[in-house]
């Protein structure tokens, strides 16, 4: 079996636990995840920025959609933790 990446050790900046872990294009994969978190808050932002636009006159149904869409949204950022192994004690 090919080693695709070669693995380095990272110690997480908000929890202080220390890994192996891989690198992807040069970045350790929790600067990788950081950087797909950022980008996801901002189209997240945007999404809902316009979304809000078009529901002024029902708040209420505005703030339910919002949830289901932050909900799914962090559900799937936990996921891409998992898959690149790096798992859900970091965040």
């Amino acid at each position: 079996m090919q080693i695709v990446f070669e693995p380095n050790l990272v110690l997480c900046p908000k929890c202080n636990h220390e890994f192996i872990n891989n690198r992807i294009n040069g970045l350790a994969l929790i600067e990788a995840i950081n950087h797909i978190e950022a980008r996801k808050r901002m189209y997240l932002k945007l999404a809902l920025d316009s979304l809000e636009k078009v529901s002024r006159e029902d708040k209420l149904e505005f703030m339910r959609v919002k949830k289901v869409i932050l909900d799914n949204f962090n559900d799937w950022g936990r996921d891409i933790q998992t898959i690149l192994g790096i798992g859900q004690d970091v965040e």
